[in-house]
């Protein structure tokens, strides 16, 4: 039987945050007098680096972030987790299912780590990931780099063959592609992807008999 790896990402996969995390950056810039809307920054910087987002929307609006904007940023979000976050519709029960299947799985994320360990305990999935949660910030490699992918795939023990990927952003589907692991795009946004080889679905139920299909035809990478 084929023995699959799992790697999540985290923000609009494992944990319902985007709309939450882009109210927080469209308040942090109203603080500046400028006026964001949510939508289209949840359409346009889903997945991305923080500080890349920053330097694009401060570039855009012609103005100087204070200094204290990461700080304010990660306190607002972590305010609103507290107070809205939840798991994506699904996925406490596909984490139930694999880990029935015995499969390691990780969380692969552009997020720092006190954000993840703060998602996870409040969605109440930290105990399927054994510790195996990989933060971008911890090595320095940010999606669309396949770095953190390979990074988490070595700490696993598994080769980029074994590895499934499931995203729902384009900088992360970039990265599972190119560091060669079957990849799932959760496409909210009826994006393009990158690749023919994406495995595109609409509903996280969908991913269970994908899992399922692989492992029966031996068919990823």
């Amino acid at each position: 039987m084929t023995k699959l790896c799992l790697l999540f990402d985290s923000d609009g996969t494992l944990v319902d945050s985007e709309l939450l995390c882009n109210q927080a950056l469209a308040l942090l810039f109203a603080r500046q007098g400028v006026q964001l809307n949510v939508a289209d920054l949840m359409r346009d910087y889903r997945g991305g680096e923080l500080q890349r987002i920053f330097d694009q929307l401060a570039a855009v609006h012609n103005i100087t972030l204070h200094n204290d904007s990461e700080a304010w940023y990660r306190a607002k979000v972590a305010e609103l987790f507290a107070q809205q976050l939840q798991p994506v519709a699904g996925i406490p029960e596909l984490l139930v299912w694999v880990q029935q299947q015995g499969w390691p799985c990780a969380v692969v994320s552009n997020g720092p780590q006190s954000k993840l360990q703060q998602a996870l305990s409040r969605c109440q999935l930290l105990s399927f990931f054994n510790g195996h949660i990989y933060s971008a910030y911890d090595i320095d490699i940010f999606k669309p780099d396949p770095g953190l992918y390979l990074h988490a795939a070595a700490q696993l023990g598994a080769r980029p063959e074994q590895c499934v990927v499931i995203e729902d952003s384009l900088p992360g589907v970039k990265a599972g592609v190119a560091a060669g692991m079957t990849t799932i795009f959760y496409n909210l946004h009826n994006e393009t992807s990158p690749s023919n080889k994406v495995i595109e679905i609409q509903h996280i139920s969908e991913i269970k008999t994908i899992l399922a299909g692989l492992v029966k035809q031996g068919n990823h990478p």
